[in-house]
């Protein structure tokens, strides 16, 4: 009972803030070609990449023509009257960042995580103080020649630009947990600010030790508090305007944690198996903890499929990722605002359920993945451009007296 009385008290918050949020759209991956055509449609916001790969092409030597051709894009967009997003692109790391000391994750199984895949080959930036120094390095640069005039910067610093680990699946292993090199073993010096060695060296997931196991985990989740906020403060030595920090998938829900536990996080529970733990999925602990009014809670998976989801439930285990994260949002003290993005290569039902829980939840909007999409071909069946502009211009006849 008491679970359902919070959620009824978080909806009716929720449904009495969509009155009054801002409505930003957008679209993701998006052109100058379009961008025209894309306002008169109702389009505000425009997403402008930054690579780290391209930037910083050697150890401290940065491209100033990349950081000209930023500009002069942020200044096309501006003329047309979009506000901007600033995507940092943490996700594309140079490779010289991994001659660096214990540079990439290592798993219980000590295999070191490397990735082929466009936005998954990231860094070892949670536990490697030397890989945030550079990062830091990085931003200060990108902030410097780029200007701090920017509405929005995109946070997340994990694979695809969002908050996590490595994924529990690779290299034909399950349950992998990412905290097993040397500086996050206390094996060597060198790990980031604010984080202890794991205390309980040598243990590993599935090793019979509930009280370890607990220990492990809080202490894992907890290093990737350190790194989601550790952002969030270095970004504000620059830039004071609003952050939007990424949650993607499912997101770790109430008792899972310890039904994880109970097994020494074997893997062999139903809430191990798709991974939301050991990627460190706890939108609860990171959403909870935030203390910047001005950071934006922003969910990159606003079309989790309806079959999937409960909105009604009492369980909010139950709830889509956008009802999960916007109660957590509506829970912390400074009341965050919500915004995000849907999967990608979505079609007209996505679209459809995408501004059914902007409305439901109070989200501000969405940046629609991708701008192609809209202009695919119609054997592929994806949510259209026309379509689109219907549903952003359904807000303004809601809102015309």
């Amino acid at each position: 009972m008491k679970l359902l009385s919070f959620f009824l008290v978080v909806l009716a918050a929720l449904v009495a803030r969509a009155e009054d949020s801002p409505r930003l759209f957008g679209v993701l991956q998006g052109t100058l070609d379009r961008a025209k055509q894309g306002a008169a449609a109702g389009w505000k916001v425009a997403v402008i990449p930054i690579a780290w790969d391209v930037f910083e092409p050697e150890d401290g030597k940065f491209d100033l023509a990349v950081a000209r051709k930023v500009n002069e894009e942020a200044k096309a967009y501006r003329a047309l009257g979009y506000r901007l997003q600033l995507d940092l692109g943490f996700q594309y790391p140079p490779s010289w960042i991994f001659r660096l000391p214990d540079s990439r994750f290592r798993n219980q199984f000590g295999v070191e995580h490397e990735s082929k895949d466009p936005g998954r080959n990231v860094a070892n930036a949670v536990f490697n103080r030397a890989v945030r120094d550079r990062m830091e390095r990085y931003m200060e640069a990108v902030f410097r020649e780029t200007g701090t005039d920017w509405d929005w910067v995109r946070l997340g610093g994990g694979f695809y630009g969002e908050v996590n680990y490595p994924l529990h699946r690779f290299g034909g292993k399950t349950n992998c947990y990412w905290a097993f090199d040397d500086l996050a073993q206390g094996k060597k010096e060198g790990r980031s600010t604010g984080l202890t060695a794991c205390p309980v060296p040598g243990w590993k997931p599935g090793d019979a030790d509930t009280a370890k196991a607990r220990a492990f985990l809080d202490w894992y989740l907890g290093a990737l508090q350190n790194y989601h906020d550790w952002q969030i403060q270095t970004v504000r030595r620059w830039y004071d305007g609003e952050i939007c920090l990424l949650y993607g998938s499912w997101g770790i829900r109430p008792g899972w944690l310890d039904t994880a536990v109970a097994t020494s996080l074997d893997g062999s529970s139903a809430v191990e198996s798709a991974g939301e733990i050991a990627t460190g999925y706890d939108w609860e602990r990171l959403i909870g903890g935030i203390r910047d009014p001005k950071v934006i809670v922003y969910c990159t998976w606003l079309d989790a499929p309806r079959g999937d989801c409960d909105e009604e439930s009492p369980d909010a285990a139950r709830w889509s990722p956008a009802h999960w994260q916007a109660s957590l949002a509506e829970k912390n003290p400074l009341h965050l605002k919500v915004w995000g993005e849907n999967t990608g290569h979505g079609n007209s039902e996505a679209l459809d359920l995408t501004f059914e829980r902007i409305r439901r939840f109070g989200l501000m909007g969405v940046l629609w993945a991708f701008e192609s999409d809209l202009f695919a071909d119609p054997a592929l069946r994806r949510a259209t451009f026309a379509e689109y502009a219907a549903k952003i211009a359904s807000f303004k006849l809601e809102s015309s007296p």
